[in-house]
């Protein structure tokens, strides 16, 4: 799967993840493909995505139409546009939202965090949604990279720093996970 990682300290924040595909067993590292990262840029945040290959796809055609990641500040809003998301999903990108009798919602089938200067959020494919304070982490690394970053937290360290060893420790110790790592950075508003 993946290992992506968010960290907010001392008014900024940092985004990091590793840059490996995979589909099932076969795996396809950063250097045989032409854009491995899974950290977007849209508009004035960063999109960070798990799951499957296509999401990116899918998500980079959503935001080239008529659809605005709208600069999120708070849960509500991120939850508000994760229903408008989801319709899109299925209307225009046939989402296969799975069996409906075993889950209370739809799924959207994918995992996204999202950073703007309004902080770090997390949507799941069952559209709840999260704000994080220090740092949260997402993918089969996740584990790893959360035991990472919180060893790292209290120590005199920059976010970067921090979010480089949770997306280390997931390379190191999760087969789904592979270097090289990608970051992105930017300041908080309080």
């Amino acid at each position: 799967m993946s290992t992506l990682v968010m960290v907010e300290k001392n008014g900024v924040a940092c985004m990091a993840a590793e840059t490996l595909t995979s589909f099932g067993s076969w795996k396809q590292p950063a250097k045989y493909t032409v854009r491995p990262e899974k950290i977007l840029r849209i508009g004035a945040c960063y999109l960070g995505v798990v799951g499957l290959v296509a999401n990116r796809s899918v998500l980079e055609s959503v935001f080239a139409g008529d659809l605005q990641l709208p600069e999120v500040r708070n849960e509500l809003e991120l939850f508000e546009f994760s229903l408008e998301l989801h319709r899109r999903l299925k209307d225009g990108y046939f989402l296969s939202t799975g069996d409906a009798g075993s889950e209370a919602y739809e799924s959207t089938q994918m995992t996204l965090f999202l950073m703007n200067r309004f902080g770090l959020f997390g949507m799941y494919s069952d559209r709840s949604v999260e704000k994080y304070r220090r740092f949260a982490a997402v993918g089969s690394g996740a584990g790893f990279a959360l035991g990472s970053m919180y060893a790292a937290y209290e120590l005199d360290a920059e976010v970067e720093y921090i979010a480089r060893l949770g997306v280390e420790a997931g390379v190191e110790f999760d087969d789904a996970s592979q270097a090289p790592i990608t970051m992105r950075r930017m300041k908080l508003e309080r």
